[in-house]
């Protein structure tokens, strides 16, 4: 080899290193300082939370079933069909009336009693140093406390537990059309009226029974039609079950309890 072509060797060998060098500078170093690679993130010592203390909370009973309401339904007969009081059903679906009950509603029948409370765990908030004003109870009021003894939880439509049944026939309408006769009955006190076996008559001796039902106070109200038709559909309606009209104007409709007492009459035409 000559030394021409020795010195043509090394200068094409220096080119190739000048490009490969370049190359390196101008593509592949750039593209790592777009992708760094990450560093590994510290990781954080947990920290104690606060301490869980239990509270109350409502469980619900695995022997309670769903009562799907039908024409006739009434608590006091669901609570002798099931075998529970008419309270709990009452407390269980929170029922304002429990007078009117709605054909197709789903009801909570708690078999096994109401709901038992149960702990669950929520945080306890952090101390901190800021005091917070306190006044001590005084002695009046301590000694009040603790004569009164406990406090009961009222259900949120409590059973009345006082007062009388003041039960009235309030109105007969439609006399002479089977279609259209009514006897409405109010109770216009402040105590539930088990009305089970009462009977209400008319001069003619027709006699309607009533069967398993409970009247509420306050203005509550129950029909008796003299048509056929299906009890308790609407709620607090029965039917007498007869073809003809049995009430005239001027004839006296009389209710008597279980004990054959009469609670209340009615003459047909009275303004």
């Amino acid at each position: 080899m000559t030394r021409k072509q020795m010195a043509f060797m090394i200068s094409v060998n220096a080119v190739i290193s000048a490009l490969i060098t370049l190359l390196l500078v101008l593509v592949i170093l750039p593209a790592f300082q777009k992708h760094p690679v990450p560093n590994p993130a510290p990781t954080a010592s947990p920290v104690a939370g606060p301490t869980a203390v239990p509270i109350a909370a409502i469980t619900p009973t695995p022997s309670s079933v769903i009562h799907v309401v039908r024409p006739g339904d009434t608590v006091s007969g669901l609570a002798l069909q099931y075998g529970v009081p008419g309270e709990d059903i009452i407390a269980a679906n929170h029922l304002e009336n429990p007078n009117y009950l709605q054909v197709g509603m789903e009801l909570i029948i708690p078999i096994g009693g109401l709901p038992q409370a149960t702990a669950t765990f929520t945080p306890v908030p952090t101390p901190t140093d800021t005091p917070i004003p306190f006044e001590p109870p005084s002695a009046d009021m301590t000694a009040t406390a603790a004569a009164s003894g406990p406090q009961a939880t009222a259900l949120l439509t409590p059973l009345p537990t006082g007062g009388a049944s003041q039960i009235v026939i309030d109105s007969i309408i439609g006399a002479g059309q089977v279609e259209q006769e009514q006897v409405i009955i109010l109770n216009n006190g402040d105590q539930l009226a088990d009305m089970q076996g009462w009977t209400l008559r008319d001069a003619d001796g027709n006699v309607f029974v009533f069967p398993n039902f409970r009247l509420w106070g306050n203005g509550s109200s129950v029909i008796v039609h003299t048509r056929i038709g299906q009890d308790g559909s609407p709620p607090a309606n029965f039917y007498w079950g007869k073809l003809e009209p049995i009430w005239s104007l001027g004839e006296q409709a009389t209710l008597q309890n279980l004990q054959g007492e009469v609670v209340a009459t009615y003459v047909v035409g009275r303004q």
